[in-house]
């Protein structure tokens, strides 16, 4: 049976009253008086928009399903568990629901994303005595995304430390969107919306079958309008190539896509598939396919020579691959163009697992080295076989968010 990561876009409200006895008590517990929070609003984003660096099975999207016997756990120092926001919200505070809270002592930072890097607005500890949520407060921060980083918790009873970082709830509270700052609204480069720094960004351009490749440090600043660029409304990173690009000397598809690296962007990532687990966990949405051949690819595990397992649309038809079968899984029949969407490769113990919006679709057997993780657009047609030859002809994704960790 599959696992679903209870992934929807809504995500209901508590009433008023219960709302107005939440932030009474976590005024309580940090000493914050109710009229500073009296404006504030529940801005929690949907299970589709959490993602975490790992899990155990106990995924992220739980956190936000108001229900206390789920959680999401991820193990070791610095842990973490995202909320996108989508936007750019004042954000004032954020309430936690430690598992196990009334014997654990969770050791945590909260942080905010800055347009370049992450902040820390908050770092400390669960008070070890309750399985409610709590409210952490800070000075307020512009930003459309937070995260919790754990340091494990510490047993009430004989200060024994863990490494398990658990929640059962969060709830992010603060005001409506800005439009402006944190990553979003104002964006002028990718590198403001996106963590680029193990990326390197392959474009469409350049001399035939040597396309451009722009790595780190100038891809931090880096922007190519419009095959790599801010997406209109500045929360998203477009990727787009046209049926007449450039490309690689190993393929005959055109394509503007992000390829893993390490160490800071100078090398390029290779591990495999039987050594520790491979996370790569995208929010995007396909926006513009090319003509007759109306195919793109949005994220892939490659290896050393060709594509292991891909997310690919052909029309309406979302698949993940397995190999050269294109068709593997069908993940949806109805996919709208411009609907975002979380896709999300765990590759572990010879195996690769596949989610969409939290979901998982399937579980391919796979041994390989040499892997490393791409995502933006990666363009099935040319012009041998779509019309008209030129950039209007195109296809387009754009990224919202997209993370990689290696445990």
């Amino acid at each position: 049976m599959n696992r679903v990561r209870k992934s929807v876009w809504g995500r209901g409200r508590r009433g008023a009253v219960a709302a107005a006895v939440a932030m009474a008590a976590g005024a309580a517990v940090l000493g914050v008086s109710g009229a500073a929070q009296a404006a504030d609003v529940e801005i929690t984003p949907a299970a589709s928009a959490v993602t975490a660096s790992s899990n155990d099975g106990d995924v992220p999207g739980n956190v936000v399903d108001g229900d206390y016997s789920t959680r999401w756990s991820g193990q070791g120092d610095g842990a973490w568990l995202q909320l996108d926001l989508g936007t750019v919200h004042t954000v004032t505070h954020i309430k936690l629901a430690v598992y196990q809270g009334d014997s654990r002592e969770n050791v945590f930072q909260l942080q905010y994303w800055d347009g370049s890097a992450w902040q820390t607005a908050y770092n400390g500890r669960s008070s070890g005595t309750s399985t409610a949520l709590e409210s952490f407060t800070f000075p307020a921060v512009q930003t459309s995304r937070v995260r919790y980083v754990g340091d494990g918790y510490v047993l009430d009873s004989d200060g024994t430390a863990g490494t398990w970082n658990s929640l059962t709830e969060v709830e992010v509270w603060g005001g409506a969107a800005t439009g402006g700052g944190g990553g979003g609204g104002t964006a002028t480069v990718p590198g403001q919306v996106l963590d680029l720094t193990n990326w390197k960004e392959t474009l469409p351009t350049g001399p035939s079958e040597d396309p451009t490749e722009i790595g780190q440090p100038q891809l931090a600043t880096y922007d190519d309008d419009p095959y790599f660029t801010v997406a209109p409304g500045g929360t998203a990173v477009q990727f787009r190539a046209g049926v007449n690009g450039v490309t690689t000397s190993g393929s005959g598809y055109p394509r503007s896509e992000l390829r893993e690296m390490t160490n800071n962007g100078a090398d390029e990532a290779s591990w495999s598939a039987t050594s520790g687990t491979s996370t790569l966990t995208v929010k995007e949405a396909f926006t513009h396919l090319p003509n007759t051949k109306p195919q793109v690819v949005g994220a892939q595990i490659h290896n050393a020579s060709d594509d292991v397992s891909v997310f690919r649309l052909e029309g309406t038809d979302l698949y993940v691959t397995d190999g050269d079968d294109t068709h593997h899984k069908l993940v949806t029949s109805s996919y709208q163009l411009g609907t975002p969407y979380q896709a999300e490769f765990v590759v572990s113990g010879g195996t690769i697992k596949a989610y969409y919006n939290g979901t998982l679709e399937t579980t391919i057997a796979y041994t390989g080295s040499g892997n490393y993780f791409k995502t933006g657009a990666y363009v099935q047609a040319n012009c041998t076989n779509s019309s008209p030859c030129s950039a209007s002809n195109y296809g387009e994704v754009d990224i919202y968010d997209a993370t990689v960790s290696h445990t």
